[in-house]
């Protein structure tokens, strides 16, 4: 039967109408062969307009669809609904973007119009040549893995956790809590950081829904949202764990800089410099002792330190910094403390009030610039802006960085990190705890420095988006548009199997040639773009398709 092509043109309103000649353009494509009918409407993504598209369909008997409008990453999926709705394979339908590409950016509106016709022409050349391409269907996993046992992880964990969702929580170290554990308090509330996480940990430990392993390293992580297949095993144990489920959650934690790097702070050469994760377990462990055991006069906090390496702030390294300074005026009253910082950050109301409360407790805050710790003939000082201070003890507050094997995890899952080695939000205002890999979701430190309650806040969103996305007993749709490797092209060099993102290329060592998973692929085109021989293709966007829509779009 011959190709019967219908072509529609959306007004968008006074976009489209008001900036291109539609008449004109409608009186040019319904000479082209195989055109049946083509027609003006005013917005089509409407619901009249969806409805009149699907009668057209059914009517005119289209065995192909063009549709001149707007952005395909806007409405495609839209038209493509109305496609099934007709009975018309979504796959028969090219949508032609004239709004953006012709309308909103070429001023002179016969170069628009004239810009638009080629357009549509390529949409029409490419349509004969696409083929009808099924969709299928497979059973999602509704389970979830958390990697990561800090306060988001644990918190994640509980709010996911339920009699039809299992959730696996997969700690590196010997137990679960993360950095929290070693703090006495939380700022600003000073309240018991031990029972906070306890309380979360007998949680935890009480729900049937949540599997703990800890001393477990990831190792593996093959597929997509809906059915990831992850592999760990534990440490000093041979035996592989594998873990079949719909989300991943990373929850990694963080790291602090080193603070050896820079020898000015005296951090490794004098007895008693501390960075703040000691302190907080030396303050934990009840008494605040100089090496002799002797209790100190005067204490040095110093903010920032690695800040200016890094290239960015840590935020919370002034908060616990003052909490600091409540930790030795409620063990050590008459102590003399001195905050050091070249700027402060203090966001919010309650901090502000935390620290002006802080401040009028006897504490002294000295704007400084470059700090140096130095030896004395007794103890040590501090160095700054031409003047010295003989302190016992001083604290460092390093920045804040990224766990240690970020990297690896980030490779493993197929996910991106930013400059500074942080797990890569998709958007930052519309995506915050998804990322470049659907069904891989990120909370807490793993993302960037935050306190304990803006951790919380983002293992919440993760929870709600992976709660509304992969629900139970619901089958998750598999692409169509996937990749297709043909064997008689194949030279076997594997190239695609190092550009594919998704793991869903193998190499068939027998036949010596590479074999796509239909299941896995996502169909990015990765493959095809890198094959050195053209045996990988993309369906939908075969080299004919192409070829004949760019031929319109040059003559």
């Amino acid at each position: 039967m011959a190709d019967r092509i219908g072509v529609y043109v959306c007004e968008c309103g006074p976009n489209i109408a008001g900036n291109v000649d539609i008449d004109k353009i409608l009186t040019v494509v319904s000479s082209i062969n195989n055109v049946v009918i083509a027609q003006r409407y005013k917005l089509l993504c409407s619901e009249d307009g969806k409805k009149f598209l699907e009668e057209e369909i059914k009517k005119n008997n289209l065995s192909h669809l063009v549709i001149a409008a707007c952005s395909p990453r806007q409405h495609e999926t839209t038209f493509m609904e109305v496609c099934k709705k007709a009975a018309l394979n979504p796959y028969l339908f090219q949508l032609v973007n004239i709004r953006e590409q012709c309308a909103w950016i070429t001023k002179d509106k016969k170069e628009a119009t004239e810009k638009a016709i080629r357009y549509i022409r390529a949409g029409i050349s490419r349509v004969r040549y696409h083929k009808p391409l099924e969709k299928r269907e497979v059973e999602m996993n509704p389970d979830v893995l958390v990697i990561g046992g800090g306060i988001a992880g644990m918190e994640t964990s509980l709010l996911l956790a339920s009699k039809d969702r299992k959730v696996y929580l997969v700690e590196k170290t010997a137990a679960l809590g993360g950095a929290v554990v070693n703090f006495e308090k939380l700022f600003p509330n000073m309240i018991s950081g031990f029972s906070t996480i306890e309380g979360m940990i007998q949680d935890i430990k009480k729900n049937d829904n949540i599997e703990v392993f800890t001393n477990t390293l990831i190792e593996q992580a093959l597929g997509f949202s809906g059915n990831f297949v992850v592999k760990a095993k534990r440490k000093e144990e041979s035996e592989e764990i594998e873990f079949r489920v719909g989300a991943v959650v990373v929850t990694t934690g963080f790291s602090l800089f080193n603070p050896q790097e820079l020898t000015s702070y005296g951090y490794g050469r004098f007895d008693d410099v501390y960075t703040a994760l000691e302190f907080e377990r030396m303050n934990k462990a009840g008494k605040i002792l100089l090496k002799d055991g002797k209790p100190p006069e005067s204490v040095a906090i110093i903010h920032c330190v690695g800040r200016k390496e890094k290239g960015y702030c840590s935020r919370i390294c002034c908060l616990y910094s003052l909490k600091f300074s409540r930790y030795l005026k409620a063990k050590i009253p008459e102590v003399k403390v001195f905050h050091f910082y070249s700027d402060l950050c203090i966001p919010g109301k309650t901090y502000q009030k935390f620290y002006e409360e802080t401040k009028n407790d006897g504490v002294d805050f000295i704007r400084a610039g470059e700090v140096e710790i130095t030896e004395r003939s007794k103890g040590m000082a501090v160095k700054y802006d031409k003047k010295s201070l003989p302190v016992d003890i001083v604290i460092l507050a390093p920045a804040i960085q990224p766990s240690p094997d970020a990297s690896k995890i980030a490779e493993m899952l197929k996910i991106s990190q930013d400059d500074s080695g942080f797990f890569s939000e998709e958007h930052e205002k519309l995506a915050p705890v998804s990322t470049s890999m659907e069904g891989v979701f990120i909370a807490g430190c793993a993302q960037g420095p935050k306190d304990i309650p803006d951790s919380i806040v983002q293992s919440e969103a993760v929870a709600g988006r992976i709660l509304s996305s992969i629900v139970p007993g619901r089958k998750l749709e598999l692409e169509a548009r996937t990749s297709e490797i043909s064997e008689a092209l194949c030279i076997g060099c594997q190239t695609c199997l190092s550009v594919c993102s998704y793991g869903a290329i193998s190499f068939d060592e027998r036949k010596r040639v590479s074999v796509v998973n239909e299941i896995l692929c996502r169909g990015c085109g990765n493959c095809a773009a890198a094959c050195p021989s053209g045996a990988a293709m993309l369906k939908h966007f075969t080299s004919k398709q192409i070829y004949h829509e760019l031929m319109e779009v040059l003559r």
